[in-house]
């Protein structure tokens, strides 16, 4: 059996519901969760199953106890920037990897793997945050810039340090349809929580779902390349188990058309692994059914992804002048523009990203 395929990220996606498969290939299985960034949800899902072989169940204990180390560290880290923060008046909000690791249990800390810090702050705030944590060591990796045709809005920086675990990137606006240019839903979608004396903000479940999607349909353009992040997908299904997510109004933030294409696309994948309460009585279009079997075929056929990414913009033609990540604000510049969208282009075809299946 191939470790690359439909059928195996199927048994996957079941040993990580804690019901791993009879007659389960666990090579195949382990291969697949180390490539999907998976491997230590896996370690905790399977922990109190006799379904998993000795010398397996060793392996992921020991990858669970490095992970659970670097994640004290990265722990320390966030606390650290920020109280750097709160030093100046700011206070963050905690996304992404960032945020489940603090709503992690102790004896389950080491079972999500992070590959950075993720961080919100307002615009007005976005400098005078980059020069606190560059006070302390941080320096600027990637975007020193502004947002393409607004300059009130500073691109997302990656800021870090050579002896930390990761790099913090720190943003103040997400990427993607213009409706979520103001990070004021953001902080009013979160709750102020205490954090080694000083405070964040840490969003809610279905504010966290949003920006799941957001950050792989839009940002990192998987719509348009059939990729799947199943450790996202994962910790979507995971924050469906601790609230009641409404659905039909999560789908009604997007514009119909390419934007509800993406969105239900993603829901659908993670309906198809995992199963999520209350979305399997939505209705999808046809194009969002159509790419979850394009997600399904493309697995393990690398070939087919060039051609699949290329129809799939094809069928969005329509919806052009929707598919800009930047929310629609060109450069005055016709040169600068002309510029950005071939680079826009061009990215969407580049290699498969770390934790892309």
């Amino acid at each position: 059996m191939k470790r690359h395929s439909y059928r195996n990220l199927l048994a996957l996606a079941s040993c990580l519901n804690g019901n791993p498969p009879s007659g389960v290939d666990w090579d195949d299985i382990i291969a697949l969760a180390n490539e999907s960034l998976t491997v230590s949800s896996l370690a905790v899902a399977t922990r109190n199953t006799q379904k998993v072989p000795q010398d397996v169940r060793e392996y992921l204990s020991l990858i669970y106890e490095r992970n659970a180390e670097r994640n004290r560290r990265l722990l320390a880290q966030l606390t650290e920037a920020v109280d750097c923060l709160n030093r100046i008046g700011v206070e963050p909000v905690i996304m992404k990897g960032a945020a489940i690791l603090l709503a992690q249990e102790p004896d389950e800390i080491g079972g999500r793997m992070l590959t950075d810090l993720d961080m919100f702050v307002r615009p007005a705030d976005m400098s005078a945050s980059i020069r606190a944590l560059q006070s302390i060591g941080y320096q600027i990796r990637l975007g020193s810039g502004s947002w393409p045709g607004n300059p009130k809005f500073h691109l997302p920086a990656v800021l870090e340090r050579p002896t930390d675990a990761g790099s913090i990137d720190l943003h103040c606006r997400p990427r993607g349809p213009a409706s979520f240019g103001d990070v004021e839903w953001l902080y009013s979608r979160s709750r102020r929580i205490p954090l080694a004396g000083k405070h964040a903000y840490l969003p809610s479940a279905f504010a966290q779902i949003v920006f799941l999607i957001l950050h792989d349909q839009f940002q990192d353009g998987d719509y348009w390349r059939g990729l799947i992040d199943l450790r996202h997908l994962l910790d979507m299904v995971k924050l469906t188990r601790f609230a009641d997510i409404e659905w039909e109004e999560l789908r009604s933030l997007f514009a119909a058309g390419y934007e509800r294409n993406a969105v239900d696309a993603q829901i659908l994948t993670a309906l198809a692994l995992f199963g999520i309460d209350g979305a399997s009585k939505l209705s999808f279009a046809t194009l969002a059914r159509i790419q979850l079997v394009r997600r399904q075929l493309q697995i393990g056929r690398n070939y087919l992804a060039t051609p699949f990414t290329f129809l799939t913009l094809l069928t969005e033609v329509f919806y052009y002048r929707y598919w800009d990540r930047f929310g629609g604000e060109p450069y005055p510049s016709l040169r600068q523009e002309t510029a950005r969208k071939i680079r826009e282009m061009r990215r969407i075809f580049r290699s498969k990203p770390l934790g892309k299946l």
